[in-house]
């Protein structure tokens, strides 16, 4: 009984560590940087994971998009990646989240310049336009880095946009293809300057190959009764897939009329990030296997998407303690001990990890190899007192 009620309390602790206990909501912060690029401050928006830590030792995938001002885009998007991120069998990594507000959309989104706005007319205000390079440049050369300075990260990027934000997103793919891992472009305005990135393709096309990219792409049937009259959006995923670029994995979705271009942002950024880390998902059986099978699914995740890529560590030990102690599905303290050993290797400096290996072995009996990683754990974390009153026990015994 009492070990059922110590898996019982496992079980809940974990799905408790999924939702939080935090008395307040929150769901980012603002920040402001001095950009050198644009000689102007620019905000951008950041939500970090659940299980981020000022002094964590786990690094994470970025995932940066525009418009975070935008038809509460920020609540959406940081909400959607927190829960497919979460529970026993998430769909993608934890990240951290950049919204950039759109300050100066037209002139920060636009390749070129053109007078041409959506409609046909011309329009002297889009004299601002034609920014888009020097957009870039300021993510490349000012956002990025601040991100990596202020915060763990992985090296793997990605980059989103909608409508008019997802012009930039094309023009990063063709003209800085290193910058970013992964591109999300949902209805991008490739009607913008008479198709001028349409007309680019053949260029980008005879470019260097790329190193694994991905790029996921999304439109809909629907085309409005005025200029341009034409859906360039599945146009270019048909030069995409007709004439396919080396090392890029394209994915791409047309929606019917069921969907217009106000309703697809976000049943296209989660089918995106679906795309984008299609494979990484474990099925429900995955607890019952061995921690070799994890270990090689993640493997197999990271050669695919060019990053390093593991299971996060609290899944880990919930498998491990769920072989462990609950005996509905079958103790299997072997088996258990493995879960564990992998989320030390994953998660080296977590003494989370090294308590949860010596309480196996604990169980199992091994009292030295309890006592060694429960000093483990304590050399990581002086204050882990569950560490050292295993280690009084033991010893009196």
């Amino acid at each position: 009984m009492l070990v059922l009620i110590k898996y019982m309390f496992i079980f809940f602790a974990f799905t408790w560590s999924l939702v939080g206990q935090s008395s307040e909501i929150t769901i980012g912060e603002r920040k402001v940087i001095v950009s050198e690029v644009l000689d102007e401050k620019r905000e951008y928006w950041v939500s970090l994971p659940a299980s981020f830590r000022e002094d964590g030792y786990k690094k994470y995938p970025v995932l940066y998009f525009f418009d975070a001002d935008l038809n509460s885009f920020f609540h959406v998007f940081t909400g959607m990646v927190r829960q497919m991120s979460s529970d026993a069998t998430p769909i993608v990594p934890e990240m951290i989240v950049v919204g950039i507000v759109s300050q100066e959309r037209a002139r920060d989104s636009s390749p070129t310049k053109s007078l041409i706005e959506y409609g046909g007319r011309k329009n002297k205000a889009l004299n601002i336009t034609g920014g888009g390079e020097q957009f870039l440049q300021f993510l490349r050369e000012d956002l990025i880095p601040e991100i990596n300075k202020e915060y763990p990260t992985s090296g793997y990027q990605i980059l989103a946009g909608y409508s008019f934000t997802g012009l930039p997103v094309i023009h990063s793919l063709y003209s800085s293809p290193d910058t970013f891992n992964a591109y999300i472009a949902i209805d991008p305005s490739m009607w913008w300057d008479d198709q001028v990135m349409l007309k680019r393709y053949d260029e980008f096309l005879r470019g260097e190959p790329l190193a694994k990219r991905r790029l996921f792409v999304a439109t809909s049937e629907r085309v409005a009764g005025v200029y341009p009259k034409e859906n360039y959006v599945a146009k270019f995923i048909e030069l995409l897939n007709t004439n396919p670029k080396m090392g890029l994995n394209v994915d791409s979705m047309i929606y019917g009329q069921e969907e217009n271009h106000h309703t697809m942002p976000v049943i296209s950024f989660y089918k995106g990030l679906r795309s984008i880390f299609d494979g990484y998902m474990l099925d429900d059986q995955a607890r019952f296997r061995s921690a070799a099978d994890i270990k090689r699914h993640f493997e197999q995740v990271s050669e695919d998407l060019g990053g390093k890529f593991t299971l996060r560590e609290d899944v880990i030990s919930f498998y491990g303690y769920d072989r462990l102690y609950n005996s509905q599905f079958g103790v299997n303290i072997d088996r258990a001990i493995d879960f564990f050993v992998l989320n030390t290797q994953y998660y080296p400096d977590s003494y989370k990890a090294w308590d949860s290996l010596a309480e196996a072995f604990m169980v199992k009996g091994d009292k030295k190899q309890a006592v060694k990683f429960y000093k483990k754990s304590l050399l990581i974390n002086p204050d882990n007192d569950n560490a050292k009153n295993r280690i009084i026990e033991m010893k009196a015994m």
